[in-house]
């Protein structure tokens, strides 16, 4: 993917309908990108077309000819990994692509309108953009002890990938970590949970809270285990982790303000991940990070404002890339990357990146992070999504 102007995006969409192939080529937000869109009406013909001339981004629909769209992203991200692959499915086909999430960065259910397509795959590009830039690469890089190939994470995140897991699939590859089980017990016998201290067993957990979950929180043990921070890191690390489950309590209770339930339960999911970044920088700039925290106090900002001017990044852009190396799906990817910049993402409905930003800003206020300053709320944001400034006083 190039990450040079807008007008250099290279955009091929595959898809036997004629008839929508026509309405993307005249549509108007795709003349105004200045894309240089192709597009193809079978799948051998679409994978032609990239041998001679790669793409930036690939649309595919699903139900595609000759070779079907889920193998042709397949090849894609085989042959062309900087790509950003799409893939258009119809409502039908939802659970069976409910996990295999590495193969495409972005599923969109029909029907979908042009404009719509185009909007998001620009939320797609900027995050990529944002997270993609050689800062954040570099650091990520650097930290060589969270990288996939390392063996636990590695099981960890190919077994919940996997379309076919279930509990009694997934609960032995978390019991195979002792301190992620009891992170795991401790959360779900927490009394915001209304467990009452009646979950015993993994099993009991992964039914209770949820495999994605008691995934993510299993991820954010396993990253702090491996990273192996002095003692006095370890400790930073231990609080940001305690923010990221008040976090998630903060986000729990956003039903109050008429958000679905799957929402609330994706989001509780992924408040649990959203400060990972931290743990890399931890890891990467050590000491000099922990007093980049120490500052933050003293000067009453914001930490990312502080990383952004002293590492030109922040942990938001780290913990995605991350996450993105990793597959995740890119509901997680978007709103980690974005939950402190949620300006482009206002309107008057809830997304996870405006939910995830309402959520930690909640959090901070309710509970006191003794390591750095908390995240400020952006009125404009709240107001936008209907959401009253005093919203925090009626979380528990």
């Amino acid at each position: 993917m190039s990450s040079k102007a807008k007008r250099a995006i290279k955009i091929l969409i595959a898809d036997k309908n004629n008839a929508f192939l026509e309405s993307i080529r005249n549509a108007l937000s795709i003349i105004e990108e200045g894309w240089q869109l192709r597009t193809v009406l079978d799948g051998n013909e679409a994978f032609t077309s990239l041998q001679t001339e790669n793409a930036d981004i690939v649309v595919a629909n699903l139900d595609l000819p000759k070779i079907s769209g889920d193998k042709l992203l397949a090849n894609v991200k085989r042959e062309f990994p900087n790509s950003l692959r799409f893939l258009i499915h119809e409502q039908a086909d939802k659970g069976t692509l409910s996990k295999g999430t590495g193969l495409a960065h972005l599923y969109i259910e029909r029907p979908i309108a042009p404009e719509t397509l185009v909007q998001e795959i620009r939320h797609v590009l900027n995050t990529q953009l944002k997270i993609r830039r050689k800062e954040v690469v570099d650091i990520v890089r650097d930290t060589k002890q969270l990288h996939v190939n390392t063996e636990p994470m590695q099981q960890l995140l190919k077994t919940a990938d996997d379309p076919n897991c279930d509990i009694d699939d997934f609960a032995p590859v978390i019991m195979q970590h002792p301190t992620a089980v009891a992170t795991i017990l401790q959360v779900a016998n927490t009394a915001f949970l209304g467990a009452g201290g009646r979950v015993e067993t993994i099993e009991e957990a992964l039914q209770f809270l949820g495999m994605d979950f008691v995934r993510n929180l299993a991820i954010t043990e396993l990253a702090k285990k491996q990273l192996c921070l002095s003692p006095g890191l370890q400790e930073i690390a231990n609080a940001v982790l305690k923010h990221c489950i008040e976090t998630s309590h903060c986000g729990l209770q956003m039903r109050k303000f008429g958000v679905d339930a799957k929402q609330i339960q994706t989001l509780c999911s992924i408040t649990l991940l959203h400060d990972l970044g931290k743990l890399v920088l931890l890891a990467n700039k050590k000491e000099e990070y922990a007093d980049l925290m120490g500052r933050s106090i003293e000067n009453s900002r914001p930490l990312w404002h502080l990383e952004q001017a002293i590492f030109g990044c922040d942990h938001a852009a780290i913990g995605a890339f991350l996450f993105a190396m990793w597959g995740l799906p890119e509901n997680i990817v978007r709103a980690t990357a974005w939950h402190h910049e949620p300006a482009q993402f206002a309107s008057n409905k809830f997304c996870y990146v405006t939910l995830l930003h309402f959520a930690n800003c909640a959090a901070h206020v309710k509970n006191e992070m003794p390591f750095y300053h908390g995240d400020e709320l952006v009125p404009e944001i709240a107001e936008k999504a209907g959401l009253s400034l005093d919203y925090i006083k009626e979380l528990d």
